[in-house]
């Protein structure tokens, strides 16, 4: 099967294109290569969970964001569900002020000043333009073990990318933002701080067994 393996690339999210170029490769291919870049990698848990439950395919093999994507060996294209082709870009959705003046439980003083240290710190890391964050979670929580601030450096990426990067760290780490500024994530652990697990991220490599390829293909059956 890896001889047949189509390519994809995945930046913008799971979008109607998206799906209808997945069946496309599964015209003439067994599986589908699919490289995730951006924004969407920060949570790879997220990404495979949504792949397999709108394509009916299954991962049986990922590698950061490279994911080969199966068919299944009963996959009949004649069936597959219709997608309309997305010929207009959507809307973006108006989201509510990730910044607020202040942050919970400090005073508007305070805020200043932590804002003032978090430009301040050194960056744990640069990000690149269309990379793959998959460890950005994991990194934020190991700094968060010695340092109650963390600096992202974001210089270069779109002010809308590193604004949903910061929502996602907020719910995922969790953690508090601080400020945009400067092209910079910087966030903060909070008062009550209490490492978490890393039990719902998925690893870096991950191999997927026979006995989960027989239930996805015994699945595509019924």
């Amino acid at each position: 099967m890896a001889n047949s393996c189509a390519k994809a690339k995945w930046r913008d999210g799971l979008t109607h294109n998206m799906l209808n170029e997945i069946h496309n490769h599964w015209k003439y291919a067994e599986a589908v290569r699919i490289k995730c870049l951006g924004v969407p990698t920060v949570d790879m848990k997220n990404v495979c969970t949504q792949i397999e439950d709108k394509t009916f395919g299954k991962i049986i093999y990922r590698h950061g964001g490279l994911l080969i994507l199966y068919r299944g060996r009963n996959y009949n294209r004649k069936k597959r569900p219709v997608i309309p082709l997305m010929l207009w870009k959507p809307q973006e959705p108006i989201y509510p002020k990730l910044i607020k003046t202040t942050i919970d439980g400090l005073s508007i003083e305070e805020t200043k000043e932590m804002r003032k240290q978090g430009l301040a710190v050194p960056a744990l890391t640069k990000l690149a333009r269309n990379g793959y964050y998959g460890s950005l979670v994991t990194m934020v929580r190991d700094a968060f073990l010695f340092c109650e601030l963390v600096r992202i450096d974001c210089e270069g990426l779109e002010k809308s990318d590193y604004k949903k990067l910061g929502c996602k760290l907020r719910d995922l780490v969790p953690c508090l933002l601080v400020t945009f500024e400067k092209e910079q994530i910087v966030v903060w652990r909070g008062k009550d701080y209490k490492p978490q697990e890393d039990g719902y991220l998925y690893t870096d490599k991950q191999l997927f067994d026979d006995e989960n390829l027989i239930a996805a293909d015994d699945n595509g059956d019924q």
